[in-house]
């Protein structure tokens, strides 16, 4: 697919005769001609603007502007990537209504009022048609309880057309296996999402409506679920209530999705109608004296919040890179990589098919082994990132908080190779390491070295 820079003019190749004007539906046409000229037409989407234009503004979702040409012209968007989150590559077509010439212009965000443009599905449109989105728990009773357990749930939406109701989807199979399989309490869920309670449309459908208001119910359990409107103003909000309650003994999941952006190369996450800088967001996050933290962050560049929020008692997994879009398995489904890492929780995908995650058979599904599943299921170019500290703590860590931390004792061993020891509080008395070996000791708490320990010439021992 070649990539077009700056303005780019096709020739129409539709013939028009040189006295008529080029009518909409002869418009139409060469676009797709042009679609189909350029190869860009499996899993394309296409809109057009309903008049004629003639030097007018087309206003861009983060409100940057765009000119459209002096000559009167028919206007397209095309997404040439509607499976990733924005930002990402797409274009403005015009069609110039006297010569059916066409002329492209690259952006990388849409029209901010695309709910107002045609949409012609001419192209393929990728989705499942599936309306059954809610998660198909197995055990919808949870037998266990989590008291100490507080979560956070995020989705910007960005603004009407943006916000896909995969997003929703993403935030009720999160919210459900939180509180239906892994026992969290309503309460102690925070979710914040679009529009908050405004009855309004806010929601893309891609059924009949195309857009609705999002349901305040997660889990249709009969209660509202959706508290805050997604502002800046309501994640400060929450933290600071989450600043007051939470104290060492707790846990803390947080979990984003929606859209992310780049401006001027800092990363940012999309609100609703506006955007928080990886700064804001850790500060307000910084707040809470939580003694473990999950986090998981499915939106586009969400790598680039790993530097602000990796920090020490924090597990932090992200659906791609700092550089790089994530992806939606369909845009009426699920996000992929979220899709996979809570069916690691869960034990079981959407559709009911079990999974097996706990790879070390100790009856739960760590942080680190959620993502490694999610890692190596995820079918879309995008690269998901892992980072906890202390290196080991995802290991310890689940939806739980870290209840899989125990203390270790090693006493009257000898170490030959590189070796690693690592728990809740670790103690060793009379060790040997010898052979050039590197002993690392990397507890959560409290390291404790007794007796008579020899670390021979060129061996090396590390406490983390």
């Amino acid at each position: 697919m070649r990539r077009l820079l700056g303005w780019t003019i096709a020739i129409c190749l539709i013939p028009l005769a040189s006295y008529s004007q080029t009518t909409k539906l002869q418009a139409d046409a060469i676009v797709q001609s042009y679609l189909e000229s350029n190869e860009l037409s499996d899993g394309t989407w296409l809109y057009s603007y309903s008049t004629i234009l003639n030097e007018a503004t087309i206003v861009l979702t983060g409100n940057s502007t765009i000119s459209t040409p002096a000559s009167d012209c028919y206007a397209y968007f095309l997404d040439e990537h509607p499976l990733k989150g924005w930002s990402h590559e797409c274009r403005l077509l015009y069609v110039n209504i006297g010569t059916g010439t066409v002329l492209s212009s690259p952006i990388n965000m849409p029209p901010n009022n695309l709910e107002d443009w045609n949409e012609h599905f001419t192209v393929e449109a990728i989705g499942t048609g599936n309306d059954n989105f809610l998660f198909e728990l197995n055990n919808t009773n949870s037998p266990n309880t989590a008291e100490n357990c507080y979560a956070v749930i995020i989705s910007g939406g960005m603004n009407k057309s943006s916000n896909h109701i995969r997003y929703w989807n993403d935030c009720s199979i999160v919210y459900r296996v939180l509180t239906q399989l892994y026992g969290y309490k309503d309460e102690n869920i925070y979710v914040i999402m679009s529009d908050g309670t405004n009855p309004g449309t806010d929601r893309r459908t891609f059924g009949s409506p195309s857009y609705d208001s999002s349901p305040l119910d997660l889990d249709n359990d009969g209660d509202d679920d959706i508290m805050y409107s997604a502002t800046k103003s309501n994640i400060g909000i929450v933290f600071d209530e989450l600043e007051e309650k939470l104290t060492q003994d707790d846990f803390l999941f947080i979990f984003s999705t929606d859209h992310g952006t780049l401006i001027n190369n800092e990363v940012y996450l999309c609100l609703w109608n506006e955007y928080m800088s990886t700064d804001d967001f850790a500060a307000e996050v910084d707040k809470v004296n939580a003694g473990s933290m999950g986090i998981v962050m499915e939106q586009c560049f969400s790598g680039g919040f790993l530097p602000a929020l990796s920090k020490k008692g924090r597990s932090v997994a992200t659906a791609c890179r700092a550089d790089e879009s994530s992806y939606a398995r369909g845009v009426d489904t699920y996000n992929e990589f979220i899709y996979h890492w809570i069916s690691a929780v869960a034990g079981s995908t959407p559709e009911g098919q079990a999974v097996d995650a706990d790879y070390n058979n100790d009856g739960y599904v760590s942080m680190k082994e959620a993502f490694d599943y999610a890692e190596q299921e995820d079918s879309k170019p995008e690269t998901p990132l892992y980072q906890s500290v202390k290196p080991h703590y995802g290991e310890f860590l689940t939806l739980y908080g870290d209840n899989l931390c125990s203390d270790v004792y090693r006493s009257f061993q000898s170490y030959i190779w590189d070796s690693v020891i690592y728990g809740c509080n670790v103690t060793v008395s009379d060790i040997t390491v010898t052979n050039d070996a590197l002993l690392e000791i990397e507890s959560m708490g409290r390291t404790v070295i007794n007796g008579r320990t020899i670390i021979e010439l060129g061996s090396t021992l590390i406490v983390k």
